[in-house]
């Protein structure tokens, strides 16, 4: 595949570094700002956006005017996600995939997350809250995944409404996602962490390839759902 990456930091970085190793795509081009020439969008098999929170939306039209399929990987700009939602809809020869969480081992620990707080929901001795921990260059607090799995946990357990996670911005930690279940006798923790960005630049290089030939929005989750489904037809 022929990609433009939108934005130039660190997991741009790791996407370009996996292409380069794997030789089965290629990038074409690199949009870092806002009003740069997107000319190689129409030369593009895809997009995929790592950029900044006040551009996503400008990208995401851009890509629109010349039905690139678009991977959104931005976080911070969720407010507006049922009005874009909306617009993808008016176009409809147009591909969108969003995520705050490429990570195919975030998908497995949210599907374990959610599991584990249906077998706790009937124990109210059990209180619960969230820990994550990233690079001090991310902008966006809580994480989008953070606020994922505080949507899981309260859809869970709705006697939990005011759970939430306490966020730690430090050094160039990667990302990770705890949940702990307390009560006055014990605790339970469930940790997710990263070891490095090359397993989130893998997932959206998957959702990517994935994308070819979609139209609509879509999420990281109905991809996974998706491609469990194709493995099992095939067993």
């Amino acid at each position: 595949m022929k990609i433009v990456l939108f934005g130039n930091g660190r997991m741009s970085d790791a996407i370009r570094q996996l292409t380069e190793l794997s030789k089965r795509h290629c990038i074409i081009a690199t949009i870092s700002r806002t009003g740069q020439s997107i000319e190689s969008l129409a030369d593009a098999d895809v997009a995929i956006d790592f950029s900044h929170p006040a551009a996503a939306v400008s990208n995401l039209q851009s890509c629109m005017t010349t039905n690139t399929p678009l991977v959104i990987g931005t976080t911070g700009w969720e407010e507006k996600l049922l009005a874009v939602k909306a617009l993808i809809g008016q176009h409809p020869n147009f591909g969108c995939l969003f995520s705050p969480n490429f990570s195919i081992g975030v998908y497995l620990y949210k599907q374990i997350v959610a599991h584990a707080a249906m077998l706790m929901q009937p124990f109210e001795d059990y209180d619960a809250c969230g820990i994550e921990c990233h690079h001090r260059h991310k902008i966006d607090s809580p994480s989008g995944t953070a606020k994922a799995l505080t949507q899981t946990i309260q859809n869970t357990m709705p006697r939990l409404q005011s759970f939430n996670f306490t966020s730690v911005r430090c050094g160039e930690l990667p990302g990770t996602h705890s949940i702990l279940f307390d009560s006055p006798f014990d605790t339970i923790t469930l940790t997710h962490e990263a070891r490095s960005r090359q397993g989130f630049a893998q997932g959206a290089l998957l959702a990517a390839e994935w994308l070819a030939g979609r139209r609509g929005f879509f999420s990281f989750e109905e991809m996974m759902q998706s491609m469990q489904e194709k493995v099992k037809g095939e067993k």
